[in-house]
């Protein structure tokens, strides 16, 4: 039963990670959208607010919303409260005159909103949020068949290389250099990619980067002759290490598939998945990911509420 009591969302800021960390570790399927480092640095995007009341998590896309809608996540909570949940968020937008509009909803999720609340909501799945999710164990060795080119790429790759390449993990000191990088990766880039998306990923891996112990974030750097050329970082999700960002030179032949298979060894070895996340409808990108042969895709849907 849903009784009044309004939901009093805040921004998330750095000091909740602890707060919101259990809920989307436990219920977020491992989902990159379920990840406090993004709630938190993504939050001139989203503009990212929670709630938890009664065990149950709240993210409301506040910069999303509009006169019609308010724009939430999924609850996350245990499979008995989820329905009671899902009421919660209709009587809060209610309270506000406005419909409910989820995004990024996993398919379970929308199982069990269709349940509480048939004929209430339209469905539309949503291909290009749908994310990567890989067998960890595999992308560590690239093993199989199936990724036996890959793995014949990172052999070329030390071949070429040996002695002068060296991949470490990030360390708190390694900060500075991997943010010099990236200034000059980003210099060589505006010009053949979309400006404003670039620099809102700057902008998001500045913020990410001067947290990045307290934001849990690991991941490994590139060396040849001792100068960073890549680097990538990313951070656990339960049993999921969520990728969240790949630099490389494109000039250095294999050196994205170096930091991918090393990311995995070093960073996700207690870890069942590893999500690369969405492809955005980039069909390069999605070609590419592809190619790596999920073990399965996390489709999302959007769901709005009916007038």
């Amino acid at each position: 039963m849903v009784d009044n009591e309004i939901l009093e969302f805040q921004p998330v800021r750095l000091e909740d990670y602890d707060k919101i960390y259990p809920y989307t570790s436990a219920y977020g399927e491992g989902s990159c959208q379920h990840s406090p480092v993004s709630m938190f640095s993504q939050s001139e995007k989203y503009g990212d607010s929670f709630c938890i009341q009664d065990n149950v998590l709240y993210t409301l896309r506040s910069h999303l919303c509009n006169d019609t809608y308010r724009v939430y996540l999924a609850p996350l909570c245990a499979e008995n409260l989820r329905k009671d949940a899902f009421a919660r968020i209709l009587a809060d937008a209610k309270s506000y005159g406005k419909k409910v509009k989820f995004v990024t909803l996993t398919e379970r999720a929308a199982e069990i909103l269709v349940q509480a609340f048939p004929d209430r909501f339209d469905y539309e799945e949503n291909r290009d949020m749908a994310e990567y999710i890989y067998c960890a164990s595999q992308m560590a060795e690239f093993s199989g068949k199936e990724l036996r080119k890959r793995r014949a790429e990172v052999h070329t790759f030390w071949n070429i290389f040996g002695e002068r390449a060296s991949i470490t993990p990030i360390r708190h000191e390694d900060i500075p250099s991997c943010l010099e990088y990236e200034q000059k990766w980003l210099a060589d880039n505006l010009e053949t990619h979309d400006k404003d998306t670039l620099l809102r990923d700057a902008r998001m891996i500045d913020i990410q980067m001067a947290k990045y112990d307290a934001l849990h974030l690991s991941g490994v750097i590139l060396r040849i002759d001792g100068e960073i050329r890549g680097f990538c970082y990313g951070t656990k999700l339960g049993n999921t290490y969520d990728v969240i960002v790949e630099k490389a030179d494109r000039s250095i032949p294999h050196s994205f598939k170096v930091l991918r298979m090393e990311s995995a060894k070093q960073c996700a070895a207690d870890c069942e998945f590893v999500n690369m996340e969405e492809d955005v409808g980039l069909p390069g990108l999605r070609a590419l990911k592809m190619a790596y042969k999920p073990e399965f895709l996390l489709q999302k849907l959007i769901a709005t509420e009916r007038g």
